[in-house]
C-alpha cells in the first residue's frame, strides 16, 4: 500500500440508516441522511437510501453535483446558504434549502421565477446555538416579507443546534421550535411539510422519550456514518456500529528514542507550543499519515497499546511500545476515526477512498445456474457447457440464490437487459463490466422516441438503477463509436478503456481497474460479453479487438477476484462459425475459473 487508505463498509452504513430510520418512523419523523462527512460519495449515499432515509442532504454545490452524475434522483436538501452568486445553480439542482437570509431569498425567488419555478425553503430559526437562523423575534416579519416572494415556497422551519454554541436539543427549546412552526402554519394557511429538529445529536433526546410531538424531520449524517460516536458520548447505543470506517496508513520508520526531544523548545510548523512528558526512552513509529490528511487528535488506534504522539504536515508519530503484537517497519497501522478526522480524511486528495459493500463477506459462489434462447440453447448443447462447468466444481442451483454464479447466453443483445436487471435486483447492489466492440450507447431520438433496438447500454441506464449504477460501468475493448455515442458517453462519465488505451495500458491493467471500479461499493459484478469484442482467426465480426488469449485473460480476472456474480454472451447467431461457437464456450469456462493447471 503506497498511499495511506479509507476503507468504507457500506453495510455498516445502511444497517445504522435503517436503525435511525426505525427509531424515527416510531415517532412520526422523516430523517434526511447527510452526506457530506464523505464529501458525497455516491456509494454511501445509496446506502443510506437502501436503509430508508427519504433523501440526501449535503453542504457543498460540488457533493451535489457529484450526486447528480452518479443518477442519485432523490431528494436532495442544501444545509447551508449559497453564495449569491450561486444561486441559480441552487434552484436548478437542490429541491429544498435552508435559508435564513432575507437578501438571499429574494434573489432566490428573483431567479426561480426567471426559470419558471418555485424553490422550497426550510426558514432557520436561531434557538441560542448562535450559527445561522433568524432570530425568534424577527419571525412574523420575516415570514410576511417571504410571503411577498413569488420563487419561493416556506415548506418547513427549522433549527441547529450543538455545531457552535454546543447547545443540546431539549424538550423545551424543540418544543419552541413547534411553537413557532405552529405560528408559521396560521400565517401561510397551510400546514407545513417539515418541522426539522436538529442534527444526529437530537437522536439522544429521541432515543429518551423526549422529543415533542410536532417535529418531524432530522438530519443525521454522523449517527449513520460513525454509529454515533460523537453524538452518544457517555452511552454509547449499541444499536448502530461504529466501525463503518478504517483509515490505514504504513509504517516508514521504527527507532527506539527519548521520549522528550532535545535542544531549545520553540514553537511548531503549526504555530503550537508542544508539551511533552518524560516517560524515558520508548519504541516510537512514524506512519505516512500527516496533518494534510487527518485531525491527528481524532485518530483511535485499532491495536491494542498503540498511541499518538502527534502529527507533522506528512507524517503521524506514534509510541509502539506497548503495541500487542508488535510492528515492524511495513506494516499496516489502523485507526478509527472522530467525525472530525472523518471530514478531513474524505476531503484530502492523498488518502485513497475504498467503499466497500460489506468487509466481512467472503465465498465464491459454488453452484450454477443456465438460462438462454434456442440459439444459446444450442450452443449450450453442442459445446456441453453444463457438463463442463460441473467438471470445474460447480452444482445447478436456483437462479435466485444468492451465491449462485447464473449465466445468459442470447442471440441478440438487447435480450440480455432483463436477465442483467434481474441480476441487480437479487444482489441489491451490482457493477457492471461491458466487453464489446460497439459502444451501445446511441441517444434518443428528437421526439423523444426510446433508443434505437441495438442501444442496449443506453436502455440499461434507464432501466438498472438504482441497483446498478454508473459509478460502477465500464465499458472495455470499445473500437467503434458514433459521434453522438461518444458525446452521450463523456456526459455520462463513465470509465471507457477503448482499445487505443487497451493497447497503451495492456488488457490485464484495464480489467484489474475495471474490477476495482465495478467492485467499489456493491456485492460484485456483471460481465456482459459480445464475441465481436475479440479479434478470432477466420472470422471478420472481431478485427482489430482483443486477443483471444487477452479475452480468456479478462475471464479468469474476473473469476479470480472472487466478485463475479453473473455472466451474459449475446451476439450468438446462428451463422456464428462453429469454431467461435466453441472458443466462446471456452471463454465462458475460464470466467467460471478452468484454468491450465
Amino acid at each position: 500500500m503506497s498511499d495511506p487508505q479509507i476503507s468504507i463498509d457500506l453495510a455498516r452504513i445502511e444497517h445504522n440508516a435503517r436503525t435511525v430510520v426505525d427509531l424515527c418512523r416510531a415517532s412520526g419523523i422523516t430523517p434526511f441522511g447527510v452526506t457530506k462527512g464523505t464529501c458525497g460519495m455516491p456509494q454511501v449515499a445509496r446506502a443510506m437510501l437502501r436503509g430508508g432515509v427519504r433523501g440526501i442532504a449535503e453542504s457543498r454545490f460540488e457533493n451535489i453535483r457529484r450526486l447528480r452524475d452518479a443518477g442519485i434522483d432523490c431528494p436532495i436538501m442544501l444545509l447551508r446558504s449559497p453564495p449569491l452568486t450561486r444561486v441559480e445553480e441552487l434552484v436548478r439542482t437542490v429541491d429544498i434549502s435552508l435559508q435564513s437570509e432575507l437578501q438571499l431569498m429574494r434573489e432566490i425567488s428573483r431567479v426561480a421565477e426567471r426559470l419558471g419555478r418555485v424553490h422550497d425553503i426550510i426558514l432557520m430559526i436561531d434557538l441560542g446555538d448562535l450559527r445561522e437562523g433568524i432570530w425568534p423575534n424577527d419571525l412574523v416579519p420575516t415570514v410576511e416579507a417571504i410571503l411577498e416572494l413569488p420563487g419561493v415556497r416556506i415548506a418547513g422551519v427549522g433549527t441547529n443546534l450543538t455545531c457552535f454554541g454546543a447547545i443540546i436539543p431539549t424538550r423545551e427549546n424543540l418544543t419552541q421550535l413547534v411553537a413557532h412552526a405552529q405560528t408559521v402554519e396560521i400565517m401561510t394557511g397551510r400546514p407545513l411539510d417539515w418541522v426539522s429538529g436538529g442534527n444526529s445529536s437530537s437522536l439522544p433526546l429521541l432515543l429518551a422519550g423526549g422529543m415533542p410531538s410536532g417535529i418531524n424531520n432530522l438530519r443525521v449524517g454522523e449517527a449513520i456514518l460513525q454509529g454515533g460516536r460523537d453524538t452518544f458520548l457517555t452511552e454509547p447505543w449499541q444499536a448502530l456500529d461504529r466501525d463503518a470506517f478504517e483509515l490505514t496508513g504504513e509504517l516508514l520508520e521504527v527507532k527506539t528514542k527519548p521520549s522528550l526531544p532535545i535542544g531549545q523548545s520553540g514553537i511548531d510548523a503549526f504555530g503550537n507550543v508542544p508539551v511533552f512528558v518524560d516517560e524515558g526512552d520508548r519504541l516510537r513509529g512514524i506512519a505516512n499519515i500527516g496533518r494534510e490528511d487527518v485531525i491527528a487528535e481524532g485518530l483511535i488506534p485499532t491495536r491494542p497499546g498503540v498511541r499518538v504522539l502527534g502529527a507533522s504536515s506528512d507524517h503521524l508519530v506514534l509510541d509502539l511500545t506497548e503495541a500487542d503484537p508488535p510492528l515492524a517497519v511495513g506494516e499496516n497501522v489502523s485507526f478509527r476515526m472522530n467525525y472530525g478526522a472523518l471530514l478531513t480524511v474524505m476531503t484530502s486528495e492523498y488518502v485513497e477512498k475504498v467503499p466497500m459493500r460489506d468487509v466481512r463477506e467472503t465465498g465464491e459462489a459454488k453452484t450454477y445456474a443456465i438460462e438462454t434462447d434456442a440459439i444459446g440453447g444450442a450452443l449450450v448443447v453442442v459445446q456441453d457447457v453444463a457438463q463442463r462447468i460441473e467438471h470445474l466444481g460447480f452444482e445447478r442451483g436456483a437462479e435466485d440464490a444468492d451465491k449462485t454464479l447464473t449465466l445468459s447466453i442470447r442471440a441478440r443483445k438487447r435480450d440480455v437487459l432483463p436477465f442483467v436487471e434481474e441480476a441487480g435486483r437479487r444482489h441489491d447492489a451490482l457493477g457492471l463490466i461491458w466487453i464489446d466492440s460497439d459502444a451501445a450507447m446511441m441517444p434518443d431520438g428528437e421526439a423523444g422516441l426510446p433508443p434505437p433496438e441495438n442501444a442496449v447500454l443506453s436502455r440499461m441506464l434507464t432501466c438498472l438503477p438504482p441497483h446498478i449504477a454508473p459509478e460502477n460501468i465500464v465499458l472495455i475493448g470499445l473500437r467503434n463509436a458514433a459521434p453522438e455515442e461518444a458525446a452521450v458517453l463523456k456526459a455520462l462519465r463513465l470509465r471507457v478503456f477503448t482499445m487505443a488505451e487497451i493497447d497503451a495500458v495492456g488488457l490485464r491493467q484495464a480489467m484489474r481497474d475495471a474490477i476495482t471500479l465495478a467492485s467499489a461499493g456493491t456485492r460484485g459484478f456483471h460481465l456482459c460479453y459480445a464475441p465481436t469484442a475479440t479479434d478470432m482467426s477466420g472470422w471478420s465480426g472481431g478485427i482489430g479487438g482483443i486477443t483471444v488469449r487477452e479475452t480468456h485473460s479478462a475471464m479468469e480476472m474476473a473469476a479470480l477476484s472472487g466478485k463475479l456474480r453473473s455472466l451474459s454472451i449475446s451476439g450468438i447467431d446462428a451463422a456464428l462459425p462453429s469454431p467461435i461457437g466453441a472458443e466462446c464456450a471456452n471463454f465462458i469456462l475460464s470466467a467460471f475459473g478452468k484454468t491450465i493447471l
